[in-house]
């Protein structure tokens, strides 16, 4: 060890100075980047993806309340002793019921393909991102 004088003045033992890289990341740090990195890629997949899931199921429950509700005045109607213009009349508003079924899951359609389109793009954009562009995608989060 040898004696070196500081800019102050002061002499102290000087020790083998510890280079530190900035650029160069620990196994550990790079580690919990890619952890945060996936929480975060998790979290912008996952909310267009609970969008198509509810449109999905309220789908669903329209078309399983409408078509029970359908098929039970069909029953109703078999069963009861109308007479052929009250029959008539049950059933032109059964198939109304069954038009605005039609409508509404025309709706939900577009709305699932719209929903669909956006998790696809979504997918798409976390696909593109490669090593070279982390750092970029890292600092548009």
């Amino acid at each position: 060890m040898e004696m070196d004088s500081l800019p102050n003045g002061n002499s102290a033992v000087s020790a083998p100075a510890a280079t530190i890289n900035p650029t160069h990341t620990t196994p550990s740090s790079k580690l919990t980047q890619l952890t945060e990195s996936l929480k975060l890629e998790h979290q912008f997949l996952r909310v267009p993806f609970e969008h198509y899931k509810k449109t999905i199921r309220a789908n669903h429950r329209v078309v399983e309340k409408e078509v029970s509700s359908v098929i039970s005045g069909v029953i109703d109607a078999a069963d009861s002793d109308m007479t052929k213009d009250d029959v008539i009349q049950h059933l032109t508003s059964l198939v109304a019921r069954l038009q605005g079924l039609k409508r509404k899951l025309e709706e939900g359609s577009r709305t699932e393909h719209l929903q669909a389109q956006r998790c696809r793009a979504r997918l798409d954009y976390l696909e593109s991102v490669d090593a070279e562009n982390l750092s970029e995608w890292s600092n548009k989060r």
